[in-house]
């Protein structure tokens, strides 16, 4: 059960050291970072509030992100399956994603409709992705349990459909980077707003779960503890504003 954040125990908020966050739908207002959500990510990084990227986006993407916005550091993309570190090489923590096989599945699962690859697909080597053009998520859920038949697993977020051969799971990197920085679990916070954010979700793995309102709309199978007053960028803020209230007091 997803319970208001208005009800989180202020304890367990104020003990979080890190941030683990989707960026599509959940930091972003309209498909842009706001000066809000930048602004309010200066002063949590001013008291100590480590901020980890997670995204479904591709490599590029999410390294750019990591080098060029102020407070940013690492980078998880392709929903799991690759770490960023600025002047460093990526670093795959998946198998390679099998290009024809994945290619092929997707050809059978939506012949009527067929699935047309990102723009970004050519850089990508943890996963396949495809826009999702405004399928809705019975659409989806059918195209999930057409690729399961096949032994491939296809998750999705508010913008695109992801192939692979391997299990995406968020979470499982998190957990990764959270033993390099020396960071418990339990002092871990995750935040997203769709299908593809449930490994940060999963019970008992991270001290707080948040998503943002929009999963008030979702069926999931590993839903969020918490959920923010507000959609977006805005919920992002609600939540960390939350959060450097606690540290000032």
């Amino acid at each position: 059960m997803t319970l208001p954040l208005a009800k989180l125990p202020p304890s367990q908020l104020a003990a979080v050291r890190m941030l683990a966050t989707d960026i599509d739908g959940t930091m972003t207002v309209n498909g842009r970072i706001s000066l809000e959500v930048l602004h309010t990510w200066a002063i949590a990084d001013a008291l100590g509030l480590r901020v980890l990227l997670v995204t479904g986006r591709s490599a590029g993407e999410a390294l750019g992100l990591a080098r060029y916005l102020p407070h940013a550091r690492w980078a998880v993309a392709e929903n799991g399956a690759r770490l960023l570190i600025p002047d460093q090489p990526p670093e795959l923590l998946v198998p390679p994603r099998p290009t024809e096989h994945l290619h092929d599945v997707a050809q059978q699962i939506a012949r009527d409709q067929p699935l047309r690859l990102t723009a970004d697909a050519f850089a990508r080597v943890g996963d396949l992705a495809f826009e999702r053009d405004g399928r809705t998520d019975a659409e989806v859920l059918e195209l999930q349990r057409r690729a399961a038949e096949q032994g491939v697993h296809l998750i999705w977020s508010s913008v695109h459909i992801h192939l692979s051969t391997h299990q995406p799971d968020k979470g499982a990197a998190v957990l990764k980077i959270a033993e390099r920085w020396d960071v418990a679990p339990e002092a871990i916070a995750t935040i997203g707003d769709s299908h593809n954010d449930e490994g940060l979700w999963q019970a008992q793995r991270f001290g707080v779960t948040v998503g943002t309102a929009e999963v008030a709309a979702l069926d999931l199978r590993h839903p969020p503890a918490w959920r923010t007053a507000a959609y977006g960028g805005s919920g992002w803020c609600e939540l960390v504003q939350a959060w450097i209230s606690l540290q000032k007091n």
